[in-house]
């Protein structure tokens, strides 16, 4: 949520740096007479969202609501009022494990009701031509009996997808008159749905990576293809869309360019999850990307990016254009990792330490320029600052956590150093949660509170937990990130002849997306472990590279590996500590996703331990 007062200025933001449009991604944001459940303090009224629009036409912008419509729908289907038009209705498991539901029912007439009524109070507030009915990432189709029925019957996903499709064009376009856009990742999966659909629709196609020289498949194993020249030779329009969720400028860079090649109808800048942060800091970024769109100079983006930051700061400053610039480019302030489990998983390629150079590089630097920037850009520089230093803090950390897990003699001085970090985490979170209250006044609940309050507990957990357990490491690969298997590890002890479970979960290194990273994981430290049981099931599939285990009985590494099950690729890869690797599942994403079955299958196997003279550093 923001404010109305924060999305009139931002409007006023976007009319200064050449967009013409502002789209709201609402999913179940605003309240009707036919959707009143929302609390009052997590949504807009008609009549807040008629000022907005009223506003916004003052200064030529049309505003276009996004309205999810088959996935992203937990706003709606969190309500008792609406469960029943979930596709995991009456404990029915989706495509991934432990998600609310998320996906309503393509097969169930009232699904239509509800849209045929929501969709008609919500065209009555926005009069744009445009409509933008969601209808990506919708993983959890095709489980409920009602969609599984259909596909006994002859149907495929792509024939209950394009329907789907078909019947919400019927009510946008066929009764309320508006010109109907959807996001384009699903016809990845279902490329024989988009020849069933009008060429009215609008295709959204979206691509967050650095270098876009052409398009890639989202949770296809990064399959490129060229879906730009795919939507003019089948006679569709689109829009490219670009985000800030990487934050660095090169994401729109690059596909601007790549667009160039083909014949967009325009483009969409986007700008997701701010539940832990604020819009104000992408802010340069936005305005950038706004005045190369709306000038065509495409490739002169140093001239606009510095255009920019000397209009929204008040500030013709070689260095600070210089330490912004730098900001845009290398994704500094992506919201980092809060949880102690997050500390206990790294790549193995390399530590990023010219990242953590360029933190205190920038620290060094933009302080000086809070009060000489002008009044109404310092809640952005202020932000920056914030997230630089909660970077800082989390590098450290990066650092520091490991320690006490495996080195157990320093205690007392990483313990010191603990503490010193926690009170510097102390003093952001006052900070960030003071800026909450200024920028989103009467947002409620202050979502940052809860993730430092977290974040801090998290952190005061640390001695205790390190003092009395011993660590396994499991050595993972991931080639493309793109997967979401599901790994439960089991640990046999000596004095126990059953396996006792460790932790299950998905495991991923999601920062600097390393294919190779290591996890630890806490177990018991006086116990003498014999075997270590792995078994994976879900979406895609999950390589590992080597397991070893520390304790005071010492340390204990592969000697054999035994009871294999399901589909494990080069098991005898985990007897050797190098990258190597054995794969579980299935390593094609696609297949995963059209044969449930497939990937509800479990697989697995078991590792013999040896103890091992000497210590891996």
């Amino acid at each position: 949520m923001e404010t109305v007062g924060f999305i009139k200025e931002f409007t006023d933001f976007a009319a200064r740096n050449g967009y013409n449009s502002l789209t709201l991604y609402l999913e179940g944001r605003i309240r009707t007479p036919g959707f009143p459940y929302p609390e009052k303090a997590e949504s807009y009224t008609t009549d807040q969202m008629a000022e907005v629009v009223a506003y916004a036409a003052d200064r030529d912008i049309d505003v276009i609501p996004v309205v999810s419509t088959l996935g992203h729908a937990e706003l709606f289907l969190r309500y008792p009022e609406l469960a029943h038009l979930a596709e995991t209705r009456g404990g029915v498991s989706g495509r991934f494990e432990h998600c609310p539901a998320q996906v309503f029912c393509p097969s169930q007439e009232d699904t239509y009701r509800f849209f045929r009524d929501y969709l008609s109070e919500i065209c009555r507030i926005f009069p744009s031509p445009y409509f933008h009915v969601g209808c990506d990432e919708t993983w959890d189709m095709g489980s409920c009996e009602l969609c599984v029925d259909r596909l006994r019957h002859g149907e495929s996903q792509a024939d209950i997808y394009a329907k789907h499709l078909l019947d919400v064009h019927r009510i946008i376009t066929g009764e309320l008159g508006k010109r109907m856009i959807i996001w384009d990742d699903m016809f990845e999966f279902y490329p024989g749905a988009l020849e069933k659909l009008p060429h009215d629709i609008i295709l959204a196609c979206w691509q967050y990576h650095d270098r876009v020289e052409q398009a890639r498949g989202h949770f296809l194993n990064g399959l490129r293809v060229d879906s730009l020249a795919e939507y003019d030779r089948l006679g569709f329009q689109y829009l490219i869309c670009p985000s800030d969720y990487t934050h660095t400028i090169h994401n729109a860079e690059s596909f601007t360019s790549y667009g160039a090649k083909h014949r967009p109808l325009g483009g969409l800048m986007t700008t997701w999850e701010k539940s832990d942060s604020f819009l104000l800091q992408s802010m340069p970024l936005i305005a950038c990307v706004g005045r190369l769109w709306a000038s065509g100079r495409a490739g002169d983006c140093d001239k606009i990016l510095r255009e920019v930051i000397e209009e929204i700061f008040g500030l013709d400053d070689e260095i600070f254009y210089f330490a912004i610039k730098a900001l845009c480019s290398s994704g500094l302030y992506l919201e980092r990792r809060i949880r102690l489990d997050d500390y206990l998983t790294c790549g193995e390629n390399n530590f990023d330490y010219s990242r953590r150079r360029l933190v205190e590089m920038l620290l060094a630097i933009l302080p000086a320029y809070r009060d000489k920037a002008v009044v109404v850009s310092r809640p952005i520089l202020e932000e920056i600052l914030l997230s630089l230093r909660s970077e800082q803090i989390a590098t450290m950390l990066e650092d520091l956590v490991p320690r006490f897990f495996k080195d157990r003699a320093p205690l007392i001085e990483n313990g010191q150093k603990l503490r010193q970090i926690r009170a510097l985490l102390a003093e952001v979170s006052a900070e960030r949660i003071a800026l909450w209250r200024r920028v989103r006044p009467g947002i409620s609940p202050a979502k940052m509170e809860a993730h430092y309050r977290g974040y801090l507990e998290n952190l005061d957990q640390i001695p205790s937990l390190s003092a009395d357990h011993g660590t396994l490491t499991v050595h993972f690969l991931l080639p493309d990130q793109y997967s979401a298997q599901s790994v439960r590890l089991s640990i046999r002890y000596d004095d126990n002849s059953s396996y006792e479970e460790v932790a299950k979960g998905v495991f991923k290194e999601m920062l600097h997306l390393d294919c190779f990273y290591s996890r630890l994981f806490l177990i018991a430290g006086d116990r003498t472990p014999t075997d270590i049981k792995v078994e994976t099931s879900g979406f895609g599939g999950q390589g590992f590279t080597y397991f070893e285990i520390e304790n005071t009985r010492g340390r204990f590494v592969p000697s054999a590996v035994k009871n294999l099950r399901g589909i494990v690729s080069d098991p005898e890869n985990l007897l050797t500590s190098d990258w190597t690797w054995a794969f579980a599942g299935e390593r094609t994403t696609k297949a995963c996703y059209h044969n449930p079955g497939l990937a509800k299958a479990v697989h697995g196997f078991e590792i013999a331990l040896k103890l091992c003279e000497g210590k891996l550093s």
